[in-house]
């Protein structure tokens, strides 16, 4: 029993069985096969390298780009009692090498890392003395320049097959088109892999695309009329904010997630959502991964999706409990123009790269050839507005250097409060005594912090805040009088984004090593968007079908519940006249709310909704106080 995977998978994760395709890929890998598995989002990935690994004596090498994703699942490990580290963020040479010892000598059965790390002499000198069971290539998508997120570092990653190559490598994507697939095989150097897919089909999502002139009137008819949670993605965090704040203006409870915001901030808002205190996640696609709410009745995206991987992922975050639900885009031209607006500022050409990576070293003082491995941290407007530089397209330059290796970037919002006392002991005891409000403060500071006298020391608000009772407004002031007293030194630092150079500085020669990458890279990027164009203006296959199709999945059959299906449901020579008067002739009867009047008339959601648009903008029907249509 004990060599057996459900033996495993109950011992360390409590599950009696396995999901989709999963013991699919754990059988390949025990039997020592070269694997690349697509199995989509909530697909449970982790579980097919995770068990395996723990059959085996030895340490698993798992490479992902997400240093985010590394962490919690280290983090879950641990809690399970299973010793693993990751290799992530800025790490000293003397850290990085008494980790790498940990995972030689520490009898660790997991280390992640990024494939930037895996490019460093002294991380593979130690992985080729290291007992590996196991190599993974998590979002193995990345290897491949026709993926969505093509990261160049990810070509590094065959290394790890030309050195070990009798260790079975797993690569793991959610997934991929049949170019891409080919083209992970090959960079990979797997080519006779097992290849193992779930279909993609999730047959209780309704695909539908609504092209509308007022997209707040059909979301709110939406929301007003049905029950359920709901995520609405967009590509702005402003516009996140703005959304939820004008639904909660019209009684539906929402709230608003962005990478940009605070860890406990982010916390708070997902826990409210997760136990459904609020109805409406409006978020940038900073949120999802890895979040597990089995019961979200709608994806919504507010904004045209940069790809078909994009949109795919993140509609399937609906419905996962099995039940009915809908994955909706609602777009006009305004969206379309929006879109080629964004995607020619998100395509970053060399010159521009040159001036962003320059002002870059300039902000941090870097002198030439150095810079590596630190972590510096900064307000990104202050930087955009120091160089003059455009905001959104400098973000969009900030990316494309994280996705070639230049530097890492993450969001990581934090107020970072530091003091350092001035005044002796002696000059501090005679100030208490004058200024007694302040005794308590000063005196925890001096108990708490040994070294504050000697250099500055980052104070923990929370415990602060607990150990005085104390608000933090407060002991700020506090602060600030010590300070202003010459008692000490207060320092506050903001900062909502962390950078780590992984090269020197080499300036022009450092983005010129990469322009061919680039100009490849952006012409990739405008195919898979004009694929999305196609498939929102494609009003006559199956949207599942068309989905599953880009994904190589062929012979489906229509799903009879998307938009397109149910359109052709009825009789194409439907006159607008026609459903006009119908809609006027019941709402001259009674007020009707927009369920009631889609039920009992025999046409398509969309065919009422087009005309319903009409009649708003001619302002022939409104809402009354019951949110019921009426005719003015």
């Amino acid at each position: 029993m004990e060599n057996e995977p459900l033996y495993t998978l109950k011992k360390y994760w409590g599950y009696d069985n396995f999901r989709n395709s999963q013991e699919a890929v754990i059988k390949s890998v025990l039997e020592g096969n070269d694997t690349l598995a697509l199995l989509p989002t909530g697909g449970g990935k982790s579980i097919t390298f995770q068990v395996p690994a723990m059959m085996r004596k030895g340490i698993c090498i798992v490479v992902s780009p997400l240093i985010a994703l590394m962490t919690d699942q280290v983090e879950a490990l641990k809690n399970r009692e299973i010793r693993a580290l990751s290799l992530a963020g800025g790490l000293p040479y003397p850290e990085l090498e008494r980790l790498l010892n940990n995972a030689l000598y520490g009898q660790y059965k997991f280390l992640y890392l990024s494939p930037e790390r895996l490019q460093q002499e002294v991380v593979r000198n130690y992985l080729k003395v290291m007992p590996i069971n196991l190599i993974v290539i998590d979002e193995a998508h990345c290897v491949s320049l026709w993926g969505k997120d093509f990261r160049p570092a990810y070509l590094q990653c065959k290394w790890l097959k030309e050195q070990f190559p009798n260790i079975p490598l797993l690569a793991l994507t959610a997934s991929a088109t049949l170019q891409v697939q080919q083209d992970i095989l090959h960079q990979l150097g797997i080519e006779k892999a097992n290849v193992i897919s779930t279909s993609l089909a999730r047959p209780n999502i309704a695909y539908k695309v609504y092209k509308v002139k007022s997209k707040f009137h059909h979301l709110l008819q939406l929301l007003r009329t049905t029950e359920g949670t709901a995520i609405i993605y967009l590509r702005s965090r402003n516009a996140c904010v703005q959304l939820a704040r004008l639904l909660e203006n019209h009684n539906i409870s929402a709230t608003y997630f962005h990478g940009g915001i605070p860890a406990e901030e982010k916390n708070n808002k997902l826990s409210m959502w997760l136990l459904n205190d609020v109805r409406v996640m409006v978020a940038t696609n900073a949120f999802g991964m890895g979040i597990d709410k089995p019961d979200v009745r709608w994806v919504i995206h507010w904004d045209i999706p940069q790809t078909l991987e994009d949109y795919f992922q993140e509609a399937g975050r609906a419905g996962r409990d099995g039940n009915p639900a809908e994955a909706i885009v609602f777009y006009n031209e305004v969206d379309i123009k929006n879109a080629e607006k964004l995607l020619n500022e998100y395509l970053i050409d060399i010159p521009y790269l040159k001036i962003v990576y320059s002002k870059l070293n300039s902000y941090f003082q870097i002198a030439i050839g150095e810079g590596t491995e630190n972590t510096y941290s900064f307000l990104f407007p202050d930087f955009c507005k120091r160089y003059n530089l455009l905001p959104l397209k400098t973000y969009n330059a900030l990316q494309v250097l994280d996705r070639f290796s230049i530097i890492s970037f993450n969001h990581h919002f934090y107020n970072k409060v530091t003091f350092q006392m001035k005044a002796t002991p002696e000059q501090l005891v005679k100030y208490i005594t004058t200024h007694r409000y302040i005794k308590n403060i000063t005196i925890y500071l001096m108990r708490c912090y040994e070294l504050i006298f000697h250099f500055p020391v980052e104070l923990e608000m929370a415990k602060l805040m607990e150990r005085t009772e104390k608000s933090h407004k407060e002991i700020m002031g506090y602060l600030e009088t010590l300070h202003n007293d010459g008692i000490g030194v207060l320092k506050c630092e903001t900062a909502d984004i962390q950078i780590i150079f992984n090269v020197p500085r080499d300036d022009d020669r450092t983005i010129n090593s990469i322009g061919k990458h680039i100009k490849e890279y952006n012409h990739s990027k405008r195919l898979l968007q004009n694929k999305v164009y196609q498939y929102l203006e494609d009003e006559n296959t199956c949207r599942s079908i068309f989905l599953l199709e880009y994904f190589g999945e062929k012979n489906g059959k229509p799903c009879g519940i998307c938009s397109n299906c149910v359109t052709q449901m009825h009789s194409p020579k439907t006159n607008k006249q026609k459903i006009e008067a119908d809609i006027l002739q019941l709402l001259s009867s009674k007020p009707f709310n927009c369920n009631d009047l889609i039920n009992t008339l025999p046409y398509s959601d969309q065919q009422i909704n087009t005309v319903l648009d009409e009649l708003f903008a001619m302002k022939k029907i409104t809402f009354n106080i019951f949110n019921e249509l009426y005719l003015k």
